[in-house]
This record gives structure tokens, sequence and C-alpha cells, in this order.
């Protein structure tokens, strides 16, 4: 399978060298072009963004970042591919001038990404990095809350306050609110709405006694049946007993 990358020719790309740090003996080839396709993605702007291949695997963004803006200055952002092995990344300057000063780079520059300006964590020590990362300090998080708290109060008493003003100028409905309690921010319920909602409940109130009716209706109209029919049949067996006093029953 050919893919994209494949069908690019090698001469289109200048290369540099790269390393983990001075006193690395080992050090490997970086491919890089200016990234200009047909389809400019918004995040990638054409004459401001470097397309770099054969990154190693220990590489971070920061390092590229820090080793880019010491080389081209103004590096706005780095985006790693997340292929195994070597990566590729997209390097965005912020002015065009990074980028020109970027192609004019030797193919004997080396990139040494730890160094005294930044530094490039690996085993152990990255992954111990990554997790206190992840970790928030507790009093920055505490002043957060307690911002984000004191501006939601803040945006309730606005809304009151609008609330009451309307109230003062509506002249035409009368604003009811529901007896339950529903927070600050539950709707305001107009006459109408109320109305409405009024007889919805009572069409659902008669619609449920009038099932109700007609299910006791049910139950007494058979009761009645029963009833008829066992005076009815007391009547049949009296009239029997009569014609077999009169001797005038003749079954057959």
């Amino acid at each position: 399978m050919v893919t994209k990358a494949s069908k690019q020719s090698p001469r289109s790309f200048k290369t540099l060298w790269i390393r983990f740090d001075a006193d690395s003996s080992d050090k490997h080839q970086l491919f890089f072009k200016e990234h200009s396709v047909r389809n400019q993605e918004p995040e990638y702007p054409r004459n401001r963004t470097l397309f770099v291949l054969n990154i190693p695997p220990y590489a971070t963004t920061d390092c590229l970042k820090h080793a880019f803006a010491d080389l081209c200055s103004d590096v706005r952002s780095v985006t790693l591919s997340n292929a195994k092995g070597f990566k590729t990344a997209y390097i965005v300057f912020k002015k065009e001038a990074s980028l020109d000063r970027a192609m004019e780079l030797s193919e004997d520059c080396i990139i040494t990404l730890n160094g005294d300006k930044s530094v490039c964590f690996t085993g152990l020590e990255k992954w111990c990095t990554e997790y206190n990362n992840t970790l928030h300090d507790e009093r920055l998080m505490k002043t957060d809350i307690e911002e984000y708290v004191t501006l939601y109060d803040k945006q309730v008493q606005n809304r009151i306050a609008r609330e009451k003003a309307a109230e003062e100028k509506d002249e035409g409905w009368i604003t009811v609110t529901s007896g339950k309690k529903r927070g600050q921010f539950a709707p305001t319920r107009k006459e109408s709405t109320i109305s409405k909602v009024q007889q919805k409940e009572e069409q659902r109130n008669k619609k449920k006694q009038l099932i109700n009716f007609y299910t006791f209706q049910i139950r007494e109209t058979k009761k009645q049946n029963l009833a008829e029919l066992r005076k009815k049949f007391e009547l049949d067996k009296k009239r029997l007993q009569e014609l077999k006093q009169k001797r005038t029953f003749k079954p057959f």
C-alpha cells in the first residue's frame, strides 16, 4: 500500500540533526519542509507551519518548542502524532519570518533537547512528572471555586433584580409564582400559563373520573342483571309448583 507520505519526494525535504543532550554520541536526522497543501487546515496556517519527520520517541512538544524557538524564535504551537516509535510534528510559528529562518537552517545544525533552557524527562522520571502534572494545587483550586461561586451569586442577584423590575413595568400581566419551591432560577409563570395548566389538570381528573364511573356502572349493571335472573328463576319455580298441584303439568 502506497501512503501519501511515501509519494513525497525526498528532495523536497531538508535535513538537520537532533540529539538528547550535549553528551549524547548518538543523534538522529530530521526531515522537514514547509507544510503547504491544497486544503490547508486552519490550525496549520500557510507560510507559518513546518512539517517534520523522523522525530524520536523521547522528544516532547515542550522540548521541540524550546529548541525551534532558540533557532527560529516565536513558536506558537507544536503538535506531535500519536504513532508509536518515531513521530511526525507540525510546528506552527507566530510569524512568517520564523518559518523562513527554519528553511534556511544548515544540514549540519544540531538540536539538543535536554539542556539548561529545557528539560527532557525520560523513563521513571518522565512517568512521575506526567503523574504530578495531573494533580491540582489545592490553594489554586480553592481560589477558582471561590471566584466561581462569587460570580454565580452575582448572576443570581442580577437576575432577581431584572425579574422584579420586569414585574413593576408589566401592567397587562400578573406574574404568579408556584407555591412549590423550584429554585431561584425557576421560570416565572403568568396567569395565562397557570390557567392552561389548571385546565389540563381538570381535564385529566375528569377523564379519570369518567373511567372510574364507567367501571362502576358496568359492575352495578352486572349485579342488577344477576338479581333479575334470580327473581325470574324463583317465579318460574313457583309457577312450576302450581302446575304440578293442578296436575296440568305435562313435560312429555
